[in-house]
């Protein structure tokens, strides 16, 4: 969507009352008035919909994930691992306003320096990367993007083949998170036989990718 600069002459008191608006949903004064305009021509811009994205994304998280409040396009959850003393999974998904094959990123992280459990993770992670290369890569409307560091993984996400609502947007969003964290923790169930836990993932994400309405 276009945008240009447009000048308007606003009482100080309405300009406070945007501004008190903006603060609270973390957004520019530009683009809530653009928000309140949209609103009243009954105009859904792109961050009204990415909006309605993330308020279906917290809906279909809010039983497995502790959510954070969104800060602009982001969303933050965390989970914990069952592995000795059960370390946080950091998740953060960022959705992309501008409609394209790019729905968004998700990004994983662990807050650890402990070297078995980075390479836990580091093992969990190509296996997660191998498997969606066996049994999605064709299924997708794009390539997927993949990032290994330690303790660390990102990948992207892309927009499921077809029309797809706003709601079905982040719900399927948040299955693949939930898909991911599941399989997670049925490979760390399985060690320290990494064998049996590559075995015990992939067993769960064939039964699991059986149930996603969308590949993304």
């Amino acid at each position: 969507m276009n945008k240009n600069i447009y000048s308007l002459v606003l009482s100080d008191e309405v300009v406070d009352a945007v501004d008190r608006l903006a603060r609270a949903e973390r957004v520019s004064r530009s683009a809530m008035v653009n928000r309140i305009l949209a609103e009243r021509v009954a105009y859904t811009t792109p961050e009204m919909r990415l909006g309605n994205v993330l308020d279906s994304l917290m809906n279909a998280m809010a039983e497995e994930f502790l959510l954070d409040k969104p800060a602009g396009s982001t969303l933050s959850a965390r989970t914990s691992l069952k592995y000795r003393y059960k370390p946080t999974v950091r998740y953060s998904v960022e959705m992309f306003s501008e409609n394209g094959k790019r729905a968004g990123e998700l990004k994983v992280s662990f807050r650890t320096t402990n070297a078995e459990l980075i390479r836990d993770l580091t093992g969990f992670f190509q296996c997660w990367t191998t498997l969606e290369q066996r049994y999605i890569a064709k299924q997708i409307s794009g390539d997927i993007v993949y990032e290994i560091e330690q303790g660390r993984f990102s990948r992207t996400l892309n927009m499921p083949k077809g029309n797809v609502s706003d709601n079905e947007l982040g719900a399927a969003v948040a299955d693949y998170m939930e898909m991911f964290d599941n399989t997670m923790k049925h490979y760390f169930a399985a060690l320290p036989d990494v064998s049996t836990a590559v075995a015990s993932a992939e067993e769960y994400y064939k039964s699991a990718l059986e149930q996603q309405a969308y590949i993304i």
